[in-house]
């Protein structure tokens, strides 16, 4: 990526961010100035805006929180609670520019998003907090915002009735995703899979892009990188012996990669992580 326009990404704000592995209170505000993504992994997670009916989800979800409403929101079992609770909030002059394409929008009802890969996009905000802690630099900060507006963009076609996802084939190609995060490792033909699926390469790959924003082999790529930081903070493995469990031949484009997507270094991710 080229930064050198890295001041483009300064007219956003991170506000505060954090995380709590288990949390079973209820949160009750009207004050907020600055917006937010909240997010839940597991639990039964209630939200109510202003005088709306509440919602309720058992599954893995997330919504937005902003200005000039009243939110409660928190686990509906107190008993119980729920799991991997991750705030990320922010502010400035880029969030009209959000609000302005629909990026962001105000919604007091229906606003509980279900997510289709919720532990990919709890990954994501986990970068996004890592990239915050780090020493600030214009670069760090501009990853962020591009992280923030990934899953913005998730957010967005989560829940719109006119999502690519509505199409009949999308549940078919999440079915390979799944697949494909399960096994990264693996040496995937998506000549084969499109023959599979009965269409040709390029029309695979245009479906493909159409419902995941990005192409099969960045895609492959992703989750390969996904697996490796899992295995590296969860794991005593070598930094090579990792390299080959994810389906990288050299351990040193591995780190290379590596490096280029989480911004550190697979030894440095490992400290940072563990």
């Amino acid at each position: 990526m080229d930064f050198m326009s890295i001041d483009y990404f300064s007219d956003l704000e991170f506000v505060c961010h954090g995380q709590m592995s288990y949390f079973n209170g209820v949160v009750e505000r009207n004050d907020f100035d600055y917006w937010g993504l909240q997010f839940s992994r597991r639990g039964s997670l209630f939200l109510q805006i202003d005088r709306n009916h509440a919602e309720t989800t058992g599954n893995a979800a997330v919504f937005l929180t902003f200005p000039g409403a009243s939110f409660r929101y928190g686990a509906a079992d107190l008993s119980n609670g729920i799991e991997d609770k991750l705030y990320i909030c922010f502010k400035g002059a880029r969030v009209e520019r959000y609000l302005q394409g629909e990026l962001l929008q105000e919604r007091r009802s229906g606003a509980l998003i279900q997510l289709g890969e919720p532990e990919s996009f709890m990954r994501k905000m986990r970068t996004i907090r890592a990239l915050l802690m780090l020493p600030f630099s214009p670069e760090n900060h501009a990853r962020a915002v591009l992280e923030l507006e990934h899953l913005l963009v998730i957010m967005k076609y989560s829940h719109r009735a006119d999502s690519p996802r509505s199409d009949w084939r999308f549940e078919e190609f999440s079915a390979l995703t799944e697949k494909i995060v399960a096994s990264p490792e693996l040496a995937w033909d998506f000549e084969k899979e499109a023959r599979k699926l009965s269409v040709s390469y390029p029309h695979f790959r245009r479906l493909f892009e159409k419902f995941f924003q990005v192409p099969p082999g960045k895609y492959l790529l992703s989750a390969r990188i996904e697996k490796a930081a899992a295995l590296l903070s969860g794991t005593n493995l070598s930094i090579r012996e990792i390299a080959h469990e994810c389906g990288f031949e050299d351990e040193f484009y591995f780190s290379r990669i590596f490096k280029k997507y989480r911004i550190v270094s697979p030894l440095q991710y490992r400290e940072n992580f563990r």
